[in-house]
């Protein structure tokens, strides 16, 4: 999905002799039974009042639900799904059967349901028919308590149910509505398709499936096969059978119902299709073309052909980043469609990242499948590590690398926080759950991925991947699956390493000063230690095994050495004399932190870093950007570093240096230097900007158009840049006139510039817009424009359209994140939502996968002063428990501000001094 050892695995599994289980009730009977029986004469009279209340006993003892996970007593062999949906109405009416191998004795069948209304259930096994009498188990499961227990053998559970069809969240079965026709979509990862059927809805539980609905007979339905037969039914509707899947765990069972075109994406032995809402066939053209390219490439590095017997792509609307359903994927509308004439060099590559992601996944996570969500870095990890070699392979010019080092930075930037998870966290409950879906798991896990790629070359690590899938295909891995295999085709054990990478949290900074003794070869002196920026106080004891790789003046390959110890010195046998510099993380492969001593950083920036290849350039800057919140380094003469590399050729190095000087200029410019700070952006920044304006010239290459946006937008808005602000201003009113009056790659920075500097007559011309258009691009647009106003009146009427209903809260909940950009108006929405809590919740969207209150403390994430830290963390202390990862997401953000306090006391004074020049 896109949007984050063996012990663990049985973490949270109810015991056989656990007390309230049914195996609780029958050792009840058997302790009853034996002291009453065996150790104690008794009369005939007195033996049959036992015995009647022995078996009252048996039959009233508590039977609870499992805290968390079923536990193996009962396991599912095959299921199938027999669904009624009509995308029109509220509810769904549904029957499933199980095929269930029973281990132990039964008295009660606990299965994972939410939200469903468990109507009759009958359980046979070995030609005996039991009663299964529902019974509530809480929000997560259902039991079934049967007339008798039942032995252990293959049995067939049949359950009749009802649901609902959730029209305010993107999870389970939910529908929304498009051109004025509702269409029915599923989500179900991680722990949703317990509210589309009854199941045993754990990643390990892998199985065949077989899914039949009846739907309208004028509407498409789609699963994750194809389907085998169509018949009509009585009252409009068709009966849609679909073929049996080959072993798959609940979360990708997946389906779709609607008026859906379907676009074929070329003839192969795998049929593609990509499918969209009725009348949007024309916008699938991109993703029409560059799928089947995509798929070539990743079926050529695997050496394993696309396992499923087809694959439909669907556009969802109001839905969020994408889902690897096998045979059935699901991206966002906007991310897959876009009419031709509208489209960006943006959204097409965004696209093709994702969908290589999701196709990865088709390998990684659905062929093969993480046995238990602490190791759903197996999937997540791999599938965005794949989706960069799959883009470097398939378009090289677009130079991925790049993109690949501006996501490691911005891994090691959230893995910063002292409380920052593991790639392998243990999964205990629901709140680890909802908090696995993060950053750490996708990027830092694809990191450290890439860094053990190259320290063993890719050729070898390929065939390790090979042979992992090879031994595992259609069943459930572990990461120490994963790492034997690796380790078997590298011909040496690398797990010892990458576990002290997937098992502890936390970046090391790897530490160097170059020794060169007169007479002796030279050598580093290296020393490791977590890396945390000021205001987290560094834990004691943490160790990594890092494969560190330095590249000097007059090398030739990278000198690689395993840095084991907490210090070592390495010497450079390949180096003659002392090199005049030397870098410590060769083509910026290696997930950690570097400092340098005694001068080196100097020698490696020389020159605006000539020596170093644009990936490096990138890694040493976002290093700079580390060590001034680490207190490494002076911020000023970060500052002073900027200037050489602000006018780089390579655009993604330009944009390493903003996130340097943005990111000063939100916390450490004093609001009396804040001309200052403007200045300084428009002379080191502006005349590019001005000389690349808001529109594209004829002949531009793509770089310069993906680089617009980015550096035009940070001079108009971090620079007040008069010139380009009166542009944006007439832009925008020739936009609202007309959609076509701009090109499409700059409607959005336009826009967004726009309203930043805008007042109330802009805003009523957009909101009125956008009261008219149900374009979901055009809305997409309108509401960022509109989430970037600095009135804080306007900000408090963009909070009442949500509060009110007016937006849909998945389309505009930028309306109260946007204000968090600017000083003057970050305050506003927490103060909005503290003082209407309750009814703002009521309205959100709150599932494990998509509990939007939960994330309401990261309003906070921009405080940089006690007060507001604490009026936060008072507000929030109770509220975060009762939300799924709020805990964890509550302690993130208060630490964030803890670290902005430090770093503001300690860096301010310096940038002050600087600014006072400009």
């Amino acid at each position: 999905m896109t949007y984050p050892a063996g012990s663990r695995r049985n973490a949270g599994r109810a015991g056989p002799a656990q007390a309230g289980t049914p195996h609780g009730a029958q050792q009840q009977w058997r302790y009853l039974f034996r002291t009453r029986f065996y150790n104690q004469r008794v009369k005939p009279s007195r033996l049959l009042l036992i015995l009647a209340l022995a078996v009252a006993a048996f039959a009233q003892a508590p039977s609870a639900p499992p805290s968390f996970r079923l536990g193996n007593a009962v396991v599912p062999l095959r299921q199938t799904v027999d669904i009624t949906i009509v995308p029109a109405e509220d509810e769904f009416s549904g029957a499933t059967d199980i095929d269930l191998n029973v281990r132990e004795p039964q008295s009660v069948l606990w299965l994972n349901a939410t939200d469903l209304k468990i109507q009759s259930a009958t359980l046979r096994l070995g030609g005996q028919v039991f009663d299964a009498r529902p019974i509530a188990g809480g929000e997560d499961f259902a039991g079934f308590a049967l007339d008798r227990p039942v032995p252990v053998g293959k049995a067939a559970l049949h359950i009749a149910y009802r649901g609902a069809i959730n029209a305010r969240s993107s999870s389970g079965i939910f529908k929304n509505k498009v051109g004025g026709s509702w269409y029915a979509f599923t989500q179900f990862e991680s722990i949703d398709a317990r509210r589309a059927f009854p199941c045993f809805d754990e990643p390990s539980f892998k199985i065949p499936w077989q899914v039949t609905l009846h739907v309208p007979r004028e509407q498409m339905a789609l699963s994750n096969t194809p389907a085998l037969a169509e018949t009509d039914e009585p009252r409009g509707m068709k009966l849609v059978r679909f073929e049996e899947t080959r072993p798959l765990p609940s979360y990708l069972v997946a389906f779709a119902v609607g008026p859906f075109e379907a676009v074929n994406a070329g003839a192969r032995r795998v049929p593609l299709r990509i499918i969209t809402p009725r009348g949007m066939a024309a916008q699938a053209k991109y993703a029409a073309e560059v799928t089947p390219q995509l798929l070539d490439v990743l079926e050529s590095y695997f050496g394993v052909p696309f396992p499923y017997p087809k694959l439909d792509s669907l556009a969802v609307p109001l839905f969020f980043g994408a889902m690897e359903n096998p045979g059935l994927i699901t991206y966002s509308q906007g991310l897959i469609l876009n009419a031709p004439a509208k489209d960006t060099l943006g959204r097409q590559r965004e696209y093709a990242s994702v969908a290589a992601h999701e196709m990865a996944h088709s390998w990684f996570g659905d062929l093969v499948t993480t046995a238990w969500w602490d190791d759903i870095w197996l999937n997540e990890a791999f599938a965005t590590w794949m989706a960069s070699r799959t883009l470097e392979r398939w378009q090289p010019g677009w130079r991925e690398e790049l993109s690949e080092a501006k996501t490691r930075n911005d891994a090691m930037r959230s893995d910063s926080l002292l409380s920052a998870r593991r790639i392998r966290q243990p999964v205990n409950s629901k709140d680890d759950i909802a908090n696995a879906f993060d950053a750490i798991t996708y990027d830092k896990g694809a990191a450290v991925i890439g860094m053990f790629e190259q320290w063993i070359s890719p050729e070898v690590f390929r065939r390790g991947v090979q042979r992992y899938l090879e031994q595992h295909a259609d069943g459930n891995a572990t990461a120490a699956d994963f790492l034997s295999a690796v380790s078997a085709a590298a011909g040496r054990d690398i797990g010892p390493a990458f576990s002290t990478f997937l098992d502890q949290p936390g970046v090391p900074l790897v530490a160097a000063a170059l020794q060169c003794a007169a007479g002796q070869p030279p050598a580093l002196d290296l020393s490791q230690k977590r890396y945390l920026p000021l205001g987290s106080a560094p834990p004691s004891g943490q160790l990594w095994q890092i494969p560190v790789c330095s590249r000097f003046e007059g090398g030739g390959q990278p000198d690689c050495t395993l840095l084991r110890t907490t210090a070592a010195p390495v010497r450079i046998p390949a180096a003659e004399s002392c090199p005049a510099w030397l870098l410590l993380n060769a083509g910026d492969a290696g997930y950690y932190r570097t400092l340098y001593r005694g001068g080196m950083l100097e020698r490696v920036l020389a020159d605006g870093g000539k020596r170093l290849s644009p990936v490096e350039r990138i890694g040493v800057l976002g290093d700079v950007k580390a060590l001034v919140r680490g207190g490494d380094l002076p911020a000023e003469e970060a500052l002073r570093i900027v200037p050489e590399f602000a006018n780089d050729p390579t655009r993604q190095v330009i944009g390493a240096t903003i996130g340097i000087v943005e990111g000063m200029g939100d916390t450490l410019v004093p609001r009396d230097l804040r001309p200052n700070y403007q200045r300084f952006v428009r002379k080191i920044y502006g005349p590019r900007a001005r000389d690349l304006g808001w529109l594209p010239q004829p002949g531009e290459s793509d770089d310069l158009r993906l680089l617009r946006p980015e550096l035009v937008s940070f001079v108009a808005d971090q620079g007040d840049d008069p010139v380009l602000v009166e542009q944006a201003a007439k832009l925008a009113r020739q936009w609202l006139d007309d959609h076509n009056a701009l090109p499409a790659e700059v409607v959005e920075p336009v826009l967004d510039t726009a309203a930043r500097h805008g007042s109330r007559p802009l805003y009523g011309r957009l909101a009125a817009e956008l009261g008219k258009t149900g374009d979901s691009q055009v809305r997409e647009q309108i509401l960022g424009a509109m989430a970037s106003f600095r009135d804080p009146a306007i900000v408090k009427e963009n909070f009442n359209l949500l509060l009110g209903g007016e937006i849909d809260p998945r389309e505009g909940m930028g309306l109260l994140y946007g204000p968090l950009a600017d000083v003057e108006t970050r305050a506003i929405p927490f103060a909005l939502v503290r003082a209407n809590y309750g009814q703002l919740v009521a309205r959100l969207p709150r599932t494990v996968d998509s509990d939007m209150s939960a994330e309401l403390p990261t309003l906070g994430s921009r405080f940089c002063d006690e007060q507001s830290r604490g009026e936060l963390a008072a507000f929030f202390k109770d509220r975060a428990d009762k939300t799924a990862g709020g805990p964890r997401i509550l302690a993130q953000t208060i630490e964030a501000i803890d670290q902005c306090i430090a770093i503001r006391k300690v860096q301010q004074p310096g940038v002050a001094d600087f600014l006072r020049n400009y």
